[in-house]
């Protein structure tokens, strides 16, 4: 009896070595053939069925799993593209706020010196209107500058007048500046 125990114990590692090999290598699917066996007893059908139910569920909570995670790198995604946006709506915003502090400012000196065109303008009428001599008296008191642009808008008869009642080394200087207006 020793022998045919020792044979069978033989053959039975022979075939789980078969079938190890055999599943390894791709010939068999073990797993299925198992599970095949294991339906067709009738105290494992239940078992089997839950394994399979397991095994199911397994596979949707990876495939969702998935579907989330590509959800997850998606919105990543979009956050550091809304991210550099942000960053790039900053940054223009801060251009334009310069842009308008400067056209202010420039708005602002642009009033400036239309009002002081408007009372030169104005001062240049005064002095038409004036007496010749008056007017050169209180013009050799005042910049060359400020002269100079009150001369340049009055008529050239009353720049004239004017100059020819100012001493001749100023009203060289200020005739000699008035070419280039």
């Amino acid at each position: 009896m020793g022998k045919w125990t020792l044979a069978i114990i033989f053959l039975i590692i022979a075939i789980v070595t078969a079938v190890v090999v055999f599943s390894v290598t791709g010939v068999i699917d073990a797993h299925a053939l198992a599970l095949k066996i294991a339906r067709s007893i009738s105290w494992l059908a239940p078992y089997v069925e839950t394994y399979e139910r397991g095994q199911a569920v397994e596979a949707w909570q990876t495939e969702q799993f998935g579907y989330l995670e590509n959800i997850r790198i998606d919105l990543d995604q979009r956050e550091l593209a809304l991210m550099a946006r942000e960053r790039e709506l900053e940054q223009r915003e801060q251009l334009l706020e310069r842009r308008q502090a400067e056209l202010e400012a420039e708005r602002e000196n642009l009033a400036r010196e239309r009002a002081s065109r408007v009372n030169v303008e104005h001062l240049a009428e005064i002095y038409t209107e004036m007496d010749p001599v008056e007017a050169a008296r209180i013009l050799r008191q005042m910049e060359t500058s400020k002269v100079i642009d009150i001369l340049s808008l009055m008529d050239a008869r009353s720049a004239a007048l004017i100059l020819e009642s100012m001493p001749t080394d100023q009203a060289a200087s200020l005739s000699s500046q008035l070419v280039g207006f």
